[in-house]
């Protein structure tokens, strides 16, 4: 019975291809490619339906690589923000060294006229 079907298909296809003589090359290399074509299709197709496990699964992986690129950015804006608060220290620090310096430097001088106005008086 199969064999049967798979002569007539031959002959269909027999049918639809003009004689070689008739082609040019591109012609029957168009319709050699349109064959193989056909045949793999139909071979991928068998078996390989639609399922509801497929669909879930490629909503899972969507889903997960999401999660994962959203954690990265999440991630990002965090060391983003404390890099911005570490430099705003960073220069609060250096500020009030400078003025810690600059009031030792007036400490130094008050104690120094202290001395002089003690020994004088």
């Amino acid at each position: 019975m199969e064999l049967n079907q798979k002569e007539q298909q031959l002959e269909k296809i027999d049918l639809l291809i003009p004689d070689e003589d008739d082609l040019s090359t591109f012609e029957r290399n168009q319709i050699e490619k349109e064959l193989i074509l056909e045949e793999v299709m139909s071979e991928m197709g068998k078996g390989k339906e639609f399922s509801l496990t497929a669909l879930i699964g490629s909503v899972a992986f969507l889903f997960t690589i999401l999660s994962i690129i959203g954690m990265k950015v999440h991630f990002n804006n965090k060391i983003y923000t404390l890099s911005r608060e570490i430099a705003s220290l960073k220069h609060e620090r250096n500020f009030l060294l400078e003025e810690n310096s600059v009031i030792k430097m007036k400490l130094e001088d008050e104690r120094y006229r202290s001395e002089i106005e003690s020994q004088i008086f």
